[in-house]
């Protein structure tokens, strides 16, 4: 069996293109290489980020030309499970929703893999210089590479970070049979989430703004809102819910047929049903046995992100009372002033038409 040779590795094409224990991590614009890591499938169900953090973990790394990557690709003509997808706009549970899926055998769920983080970025700032031939194969291969036969869940499903939601049009054209769930929540809400939010996340919301400007045409529509550095923090964040909103809408509407929403409190209020229609969404009808374990107190009652934490949904409704009782004028205000955009680009009215629910 050929091996394939890397600076530290060498590895047969099936274990590459097949293996859990290979997981495509990353992609090198100025080599033009894709990055592997060796890493335990148990760590990467645990994780509950795959993204930049997740490195140390690994056992080891290596790199591979990406053109050789595309070739193997291209020639095995061995389908892969059929992934789904998981976007969403920040702060709406989804790490939460991603986790419940993942304990049952049916779903294996990678939360926020960073190859999705790169290739986001490699189409909002070099797209305009490729060719169509050339970003699909980039973006199928690596796709591809994520929907693996994992030993402990069948089908992949795929929770992406919000940065990489300029990415919901591509899965559209280039993987159709692709389910696609859009998780949101209402405006007042993510408001909330914000201000609990500490310093350092809230710093990088400007920012975040400016990137999804570029993911649309809502900057040349409506230039007055562009001006960034003018903006207060609530407005910025309700700038923020808008253009994802915008974004999802523009990325979808002449494409819905596997796109389903699910509205945060809506999730909240009915996990257990909730959940059964998004497995049978996900082409999985979840038994009572299965629902049951979805809704696992290890689970349902602990902080998504640093799991050894006790975190409910008692908790949560008591941190937003607190926070809607000291900003409540902040909040207000923001609203007031978005409240016109929204009502016009009906970007609720459009998430609400296709619910899961």
């Amino acid at each position: 069996m050929t091996l394939l040779s890397t600076k530290d590795f060498q590895v047969t094409a099936p274990a590459l293109l097949f293996d859990p224990e290979f997981y495509i991590f990353d992609y090198a614009v100025e080599t033009q290489t894709s990055k592997f890591l060796v890493v335990e499938e148990k760590k990467l169900e645990l994780a509950p980020f795959v993204d930049i953090r997740f490195l140390p973990l690994a056992q080891g790394e290596f790199s591979i030309a990406a053109k050789e990557l595309y070739a193997l690709e291209k020639m095995h003509g061995i389908k892969r499970p059929q992934s789904a997808f998981i976007f969403h706009h920040a702060f709406v549970c989804s790490t939460l929703l991603a986790r419940c899926l993942n304990q049952i055998d049916a779903f294996f769920s990678l939360k926020e893999p960073w190859i999705l983080r790169r290739l986001a970025d490699i189409k909002r700032s070099q797209y305009h210089s490729m060719n169509d031939k050339k970003w699909a194969e980039m973006f199928s291969c690596h796709l591809g590479l994520l929907a693996k036969n994992y030993h402990s869940g069948k089908a992949p499903v795929i929770k992406v970070t919000n940065v990489a939601n300029n990415l919901i049009v591509d899965i559209l054209r280039y993987l159709p049979e692709d389910k696609i769930l859009y998780l949101y929540s209402d405006l007042r809400s993510f408001l909330v989430s914000n201000l609990k939010k500490p310093q350092e996340t809230q710093v990088k919301m400007p920012g975040l703004a400016i990137n999804f400007f570029k993911d649309s045409d809502l900057a040349r529509k409506y230039p007055q809102f562009c001006d960034i550095g003018r903006l207060s923090f609530l407005q910025v964040c309700a700038l923020i819910w808008v253009l994802n909103l915008y974004n999802f809408k523009s990325s979808t509407e002449q494409q819905l047929q596997n796109v389903k929403t699910l509205e945060m409190n809506d999730f909240l209020e009915d996990m257990g049903g909730s959940l059964k229609r998004l497995s049978r969404y996900f082409n999985h009808s979840a038994s009572s046995g299965e629902v049951e374990a979805m809704l696992d107190p290890s689970v349902t009652q602990t902080n998504a992100k640093q799991q050894q934490l006790s975190y409910g949904r008692n908790t949560k409704q008591t941190e937003t009372s607190f926070v809607l009782d000291k900003f409540n004028f902040e909040i207000e205000k923001a609203l007031h002033w978005i409240n016109p955009l929204v009502e016009e680009l009906e970007v609720l009215e459009y998430c609400r038409v296709n619910t899961l629910v």
